[in-house]
């Protein structure tokens, strides 16, 4: 099949390089970009997800080879989670959301989990999880970390990693227009050239200007409702500065400002960071000055980008798919923009793409991949709604939130349930409550709702009680604890992270 993707970037070549390595030499790709057109580079960090992306596990290469040189190019170091700050009801409150789960989440109730919550409390509950153990003693786990890099750079090593592959081509011009054929199917597109290209099938990796998606008439369903904040000031900073080395982590912070919340990636080069934020509260000089007094020195802001938080209302229509900033954009928060995208293509390619379009593009496909990635999306949403309900009141945004004008009856829900039980994976199964692949995983909320004091020691220590599973949560517990203390690390597993840091 003759597959266009319209955009370069993160998404456009990530796209071609899932096609091309599901189902290798079958397509030809065309991937259509503009060295006049910049790319928005949004998100530094990535899920684990990235890594399987890359060693190629979903279709049996398993090259890890690839992360190293990944790594180097991209100026990409470890991420084992997010720190967030200052998202509580105390102004100098902070909790680590690891990315993986606790050791015991395969049980119901967690024992680990209640355990750890119910005798160290909310701010040290991370340590039931293999990541929190090992990121005490400043090493790397040997699963479920993922990357932090520069954004601009992914995109072109997913190009150079395709450079040899004689069906892959990548065309530099402006899309000047995209033309529809009688049934309605995108059948070619206009190049600022004058040269028409033709195509089978078309993904729109286009970013906010969403080109092909517009042009077939694709609403976008806003979740600025329940997600309000809608500008973001990226700035970098230098390690020459030795106050900002001493602030880094092998994790994204996330730190709660007065209408938003701030980001800190440190790369092996830089650290990139950014004020997302809502400008009916604040304004872009004052959100540069915050920044400047919170940091104590000058900043300079790369550019100051708009948004509304939402996705298309179908991402597959016609013979076109939507993905990256095209499909959807949440906010920056959970680092799902590139996550997402996998999340896309690996289902595109594994469940629904064909050699020919006549089997790809049929009505069941369509509706099926559309519910699938609506239902993700729509779990994304959720969780990062949760973020906002720590019960922060001291500024006109915090307390609009706080009055629960952008809560959602889901999160409601999770909300009421830890006033007397401790979520479950078995909880999130009935009608309200579902997990999907490539969605939330149900145990990667109780590190939020621990975090945020939602869930408290007394409501896991009577979980405990009630579940006869005391003995066992500190039995594995102190098991754990006894296992990473004596096993042997690696040497330099950190990159630049040299020492030990206070979470």
């Amino acid at each position: 099949m003759n597959i266009v993707i319209c955009g370069g970037g993160t998404a456009g070549w990530i796209s071609a390089f899932i096609i091309e390595d599901a189902q290798p030499g079958i397509h030809d790709i065309t991937v259509v970009e503009s060295s006049a057109i910049g790319i928005v580079g949004a998100g530094e960090g990535s899920t684990g997800l990235l890594i399987d992306v890359l060693t190629g596990i979903y279709f049996n290469r398993a090259d890890n080879s690839i992360l190293e040189r990944f790594m180097k190019a991209t100026d990409a170091t470890y991420k084992f989670g997010i720190k967030h700050v200052n998202w509580g009801k105390d102004a100098n409150s902070s909790y680590f959301a690891p990315l993986d789960t606790s050791v015991g989440a395969k049980y119901m109730p967690d024992p680990v989990f209640n355990y750890v919550l119910s005798e160290l409390g909310n701010d040290k509950v991370y340590l039931s999880s293999q990541i929190g153990q090992v990121i005490e003693k400043n090493k790397l786990p040997r699963t479920n970390f993922g990357f932090h890099f520069d954004a601009f750079k992914v995109g072109k090593f997913f190009k150079e990693e395709l450079k040899d592959r004689k069906n892959i081509r990548s065309v530099d011009a402006v899309i000047k227009d995209v033309n529809i054929s009688e049934n309605g199917d995108i059948e070619s597109l206009l190049l600022d050239s004058g040269a028409v290209l033709e195509g089978e099938f078309f993904i729109d990796c286009t970013g906010f200007a969403r080109v092909l998606m517009k042009k077939l008439d694709v609403q976008w369903k806003s979740y600025k409702e329940n997600l309000p904040v809608n500008s973001a000031m990226p700035f970098l900073l230098d390690y020459e500065n030795e106050d900002i080395k001493k602030d880094i982590i092998p994790a994204t912070v996330a730190q709660a400002m007065s209408s938003g919340w701030m980001w800190k990636i440190p790369l092996s080069t830089r650290m990139g960071c950014g004020y997302v934020y809502d400008d009916n509260f604040i304004t872009p000089e004052q959100a540069q000055a915050e920044v400047e007094q919170v940091l104590g020195h000058k900043i300079t802001p790369i550019r100051h980008i708009k948004f509304e938080a939402g996705r298309c209302e179908v991402l597959w229509k016609k013979n076109c798919i939507a993905t990256g900033l095209a499909g959807a954009f949440l906010e920056p928060l959970e680092a799902t923009s590139i996550h997402s995208t996998a999340v896309q293509m690996l289902s595109f390619t594994l469940e629904f793409l064909n050699k020919d379009k006549a089997k790809t593009v049929t009505e069941h496909n369509i509706n099926s991949y559309n519910r699938q990635v609506a239902d993700v999306y729509e779990s994304y949403k959720e969780f990062i709604v949760l973020h906002y309900q720590g019960g922060r009141k001291d500024t006109p945004f915090w307390r609009y939130i706080n009055e629960g004008s952008t809560i959602t009856d889901y999160v409601k829900e999770v909300v009421s349930r830890c006033e007397y039980k401790v979520p479950t994976s078995l909880q999130y199964q009935d009608t309200m409550f579902k997990s999907y692949w490539g969605g939330v995983s149900p145990q990667l909320w109780n590190w939020i709702l621990a975090g945020l004091g939602i869930l408290k020691a007394e409501v896991a220590k009577e979980e405990l009680i009630i579940s006869n599973s005391y003995n066992e949560g500190k039995f594995i517990y102190e098991d754990l604890v006894r296992h990473y203390n004596s096993i042997e690390f690696d040497k330099n597993t950190f990159s630049i992270f040299d020492h030990t840091h206070e979470l």
